[in-house]
C-alpha cells in the first residue's frame, strides 16, 4: 500500500513535497489532520520526509487559505446549486447536514449581538469543534458552521484558523512524543474517513427508507 501511494504521490508531485503537503492539506476531510503525517512519513518520502515542525508549518499554511474562501462562497454556491435540477439535492443535502452540526454545536440565536453572552458561545463552540483532531471536524465543516450560525467574515476565519492551529499542534506534539506512530497515523486516519463515510451513508439510506 505504501509503495502504490508512494508510486502515485512520486507521479504526481515528483520530489515537491511542499507543493504536494499544501494542497493535501486544502483537500476536504483529510486537510492538515491527514497532512501532517503524510508530509512526515519517510514511507511515502524518505529522506525528504519533513520535520514534524515544518510539516505543521506547510499544512497549516495550506488549509488556513482555504477558510476566507470558503467563507465567502460557500452560501452563494449552495443557493447557486439548489436552482439546478442535477445538483438540487446534493445542494440540500449538504446545507442540511451543515444546518444539523451548527444547531448541536450552538442554540445560540443566529441574530446574537457581537460580543454578547450568546456570541461568545458560538465562537467558542466552532473553535472546540474544529480543533479536535477528526475527520469531518476541520476548517470546511468548521467555517460552513460559522456562517451558518451568523458569526461576521472575520471572526469566522479568525476563530476556525484558531481552531485549525490547536489541531494541527496536538497533532504534531503526538507525533513528536509518539514517533513510531508515524507509520500508522495517516492510515489510521483514511480509514476513519472511510468508516465514517460509510455510516452516514447507511444512516442517510436508513433515513430515506423511513421516510418512503
Amino acid at each position: 500500500m505504501t509503495a502504490f501511494l508512494n508510486n502515485l504521490f512520486a507521479n504526481v508531485f515528483g520530489d515537491n513535497i511542499i507543493l504536494a503537503t499544501i494542497l493535501i492539506s486544502m483537500v476536504p476531510i483529510i486537510e492538515l489532520r491527514g497532512a501532517i503525517p503524510f508530509a512526515t512519513n519517510p514511507g511515502f518520502w524518505g529522506e525528504l520526509a519533513m520535520t514534524n515542525w515544518t510539516a505543521l508549518g506547510w499544512s497549516l499554511l495550506g488549509s488556513s487559505l482555504v477558510v476566507p474562501i470558503v467563507a465567502i462562497i460557500f452560501i452563494p454556491i449552495i443557493n447557486w446549486l439548489k436552482k439546478i435540477k442535477l445538483f438540487k439535492n446534493l445542494a440540500l443535502a449538504i446545507e442540511n447536514r451543515v444546518k444539523s452540526k451548527s444547531a448541536k454545536i450552538s442554540g445560540a440565536d443566529e441574530t446574537s449581538q457581537k460580543f454578547s453572552a450568546a456570541w461568545w458561545k458560538k465562537v467558542l463552540a466552532v473553535f472546540v469543534f474544529v480543533a479536535v483532531p477528526l475527520p469531518f471536524t476541520g476548517v470546511w465543516t468548521g467555517t460552513c458552521i460559522a456562517v451558518f450560525i451568523g458569526l461576521d467574515y472575520f471572526t469566522t476565519c479568525l476563530t476556525v484558523a484558531g481552531g485549525n492551529l490547536v489541531a494541527g499542534l496536538l497533532i504534531t506534539l503526538i507525533l513528536q512524543f509518539f514517533p513510531w506512530l508515524n507509520d500508522y497515523l495517516f492510515y489510521i486516519f483514511i480509514i476513519l474517513v472511510f468508516v465514517i463515510i460509510a455510516i452516514e451513508l447507511i444512516r442517510h439510506f436508513i433515513k430515506k427508507k423511513k421516510g418512503n
